[in-house]
């Protein structure tokens, strides 16, 4: 398979090499991050909920729930690498979930490296800079064209069917504002290269007036850039879009179908919490964490579920709802890190060996292997 050849003027860039100012934010954002997630489980959960008797309920369980929990924890591998593979023709559905898992674990514990990561292994493998990132790109682009239509979904579904959502309405509504904003971008950007150059020269002079306010370098030639990325982007979403829009939605709505076994297990059920009303929490925290104040979320998504949870079932089932959480957590938030971390070992180990070149010395332009 050979890439689209772009305009020679296209010449989009690898990630950076981490510099010291990179790991000094990176330090800095890891603070921040730990100091909230501190705060939440040492001052903000226990005046809601009791540890020990969350411990007590997860201690009841039977090696059997654990182990449905581990095999639907698994199970979100493969739609999501399915997802990066169909991006990438030639990748494979192993290396797609490897480059899923992987990328997964090093965001979750090393913030902002997880792009470095992806763009490492699509390298390697022997795909060109340009597929590669565009690769990361629109892989981006449908989960979150995805993220932002499923409260939107949730509302107009509650409308229908009569229910009320109370103050929850106004998140959907939120989403559906921000999908619809995206979508006329993005149509726009389909339809018109002149419409996308204006954008792109709009974008970089926000960018640059805010650069300049902190003292750094501006960007130059961005438009030309995102020109070339477009040309090449709609091609790759006629011939896969809708297969990958697909898969993202599917990835999406597995994690909510494994937060609906977690509570089930702990003993939540539709008496208690209906599917509806797990599907508002869970669309409200998968915006809420959209912004990367903790590596996957981690205590405010936790916190998030827990109140919404306990202002739709009651107060006094907070302690078993954050033994669901907790568990549906384990398998969602903290299982992918172990096995992130050894997929990312294996492919650095290949590279040590010589079976895989380093995708940081190879040339930017060449032919994107159809090896899988």
């Amino acid at each position: 398979m050979t890439d689209a050849n772009p305009d020679p003027g296209f010449q989009p860039s690898a990630p950076p090499e981490r510099t010291a100012e990179d790991r000094r934010r990176s330090l800095i954002a890891a603070g921040v991050g730990l100091i909230v997630v501190i705060f939440i489980f040492g001052f903000v959960l226990p005046s809601v909920i009791d540890y020990e008797t969350v411990f007590d309920v997860l201690s009841n369980l039977e090696p059997t729930d654990y182990l449905i929990m581990l095999a639907a924890g698994l199970l979100l591998y493969v739609p999501e690498g399915a997802l990066y593979a169909s991006i990438m023709p030639g990748m494979g559905l192993r290396r797609g979930m490897s480059a899923w898992v992987g990328s997964t674990a090093v965001s979750t514990t090393i913030p902002g490296a997880d792009l470095v990561v992806r763009f490492g292994m699509y390298r390697s493998w022997g795909f060109t800079v340009e597929r590669t990132m565009l690769g990361v790109f629109i892989s981006g682009l449908f989960d979150n064209i995805v993220k932002f239509s499923l409260p939107a979904l949730a509302v107009i579904l509650f409308a229908l069917t009569g229910q009320d959502l109370g103050d929850f309405v106004w998140i959907g509504l939120i989403a559906l504002g921000v999908l619809i904003l995206g979508s006329v971008i993005v149509a726009g950007m389909v339809r018109s290269e002149k419409f996308t150059h204006w954008l792109a020269e709009r974008t970089e002079a926000i960018a640059n007036w805010g650069l300049g306010k902190i003292k750094r370098d501006p960007l130059e030639g961005l438009s030309e850039k995102v020109v070339g990325f477009r040309d090449l982007a709609i091609d790759i979403v006629k011939d896969r879009g809708l297969v990958a829009l697909l898969l993202s939605a599917t990835g999406k709505l597995w994690a909510y179908v494994i937060l609906v076994i977690a509570l089930r297990i702990v003993g939540m059920d539709s008496s208690i919490l209906s599917l509806g009303q797990i599907f508002v929490a869970w669309v409200i925290v998968m915006l809420v964490t959209a912004i990367p104040i903790t590596p996957g979320g981690i205590g405010i998504a936790e916190m998030v579920y827990i109140w919404a949870f306990s202002q739709m079932a009651g107060s006094e089932y907070s302690d078993v709802i954050a033994a669901g959480v907790i568990l549906f957590r384990l398998a969602q938030w903290f299982l992918p890190i172990p096995i992130g971390w050894v997929a990312v070992g294996l492919w650095r180990r290949q590279i040590t060996k010589g079976e895989l070149p380093d995708p940081f010395a190879l040339p930017d332009r060449g032919e994107a292997s159809t090896g899988g």
